[in-house]
């Protein structure tokens, strides 16, 4: 018996490719390993290259619900900026810092308004989880993947440079504000200081624009890819579980001395129903000696061999 089923999981690796070589230094992912109980028959243990083929589905579904998560800025970060910056090396300047100026608080509440960083940087993140998941998905190769994510790193540089100037005439106007030299003077350097903040502002909505086209485009191809990788998936299972009956019926007689009252039950690992919990089912095919027999024989085919097979997740 040991001697029937070494020989029939030999043949039916064969049959479905399981012995291809795919894994980590060429390594094969499948295989097959059979036991066998007495008063219930032989049971068959397929472990196929499509279980670890799913796990890229799962880390394209784990960059997927990263892209809804929003980045949240520091609160403590957004307080600290919001104070005044002062120097401690002139009492005067800290002395006066306390008095507002309403020439630049307009200005100072423009700046503040501005949710420049929070959707680009945002978008940004988003764009790399969804380059990150067409890599798993194999829907781009490593050139293009390459391209993509030195694009994705040229916008950040550049989001980062509009930032920091940003900050720095945000900081420049707290100075301003708190340094009383002459109302016309006074004057100047808040026109001066309005007229960078108005460069500044179209040199950002341009930036912003098209980091959530990026964004937005990468994400509709990734949601592609994970829906035709999923479909593929599919049919492919669909082509391994044929093979088998195809197979049974095919090399069939050489499981003969299994009574024929007794089942043949092959567990195909990790290829099972995904139930709504995070637990990984196994596809179970049980298959009646006597049927095998007849199909064998050429009483029946083997799609009507799978029409009488009992099959469940679990």
């Amino acid at each position: 018996m040991h001697d029937d089923l070494t020989l029939f999981s030999g043949i039916l690796s064969e049959a479905l490719k399981l012995n291809d070589s795919g894994g980590l230094f060429g390594r094969s992912l499948g295989g097959i390993s059979s036991t066998y109980l007495v008063n219930q028959g032989a049971v068959f243990e397929v472990r196929s290259p499509l279980a670890n083929r799913r796990n890229r589905m799962g880390l394209a579904s784990l960059s997927s619900a990263m892209q809804s998560l929003q980045l949240q800025e520091n609160p403590f970060l957004a307080m600290r900026r919001s104070m005044p910056t002062v120097s401690l090396e002139s009492p005067s300047l800290a002395a006066d810092s306390t008095i507002p100026d309403d020439r630049y608080q307009l200005l100072r509440d423009q700046i503040a308004n501005i949710d420049f960083s929070l959707v680009v940087n945002t978008a940004v993140q988003q764009a790399t989880h969804s380059v990150r998941a067409l890599r798993a998905l194999g829907s781009v190769d490593e050139a293009t993947y390459n391209a993509l994510f030195g694009e994705i790193e040229s916008l950040r540089g550049r989001v980062g440079e509009r930032v920091d100037e940003l900050r720095l005439l945000e900081a420049e106007l707290r100075n301003s504000s708190s340094v009383s030299s002459g109302a016309r003077s006074s004057d100047d350097a808040r026109d001066a200081l309005a007229a960078r903040l108005e460069a500044l502002m179209q040199q950002l909505s341009p930036i912003r624009e098209e980091a959530l086209t990026l964004a937005a485009e990468l994400k509709e191809r990734a949601a592609q890819a994970e829906i035709e990788f999923a479909d593929q998936w599919q049919r492919d299972l669909t082509s391994l579980e044929g093979a088998l009956y195809a197979s049974l019926c095919a090399y069939g007689e050489t499981l003969e001395r299994i009574p024929a009252d007794e089942s043949l039950s092959f567990v195909l690992k990790g290829l099972g129903d995904e139930p709504t919990g995070a637990r990984r089912t196994d596809k179970v095919h049980i298959v009646l000696r006597s049927d095998l027999s007849r199909c064998v024989e050429g009483e029946i085919d083997w799609p009507q061999l799978r029409s009488g097979s009992v099959s469940y997740s679990y």
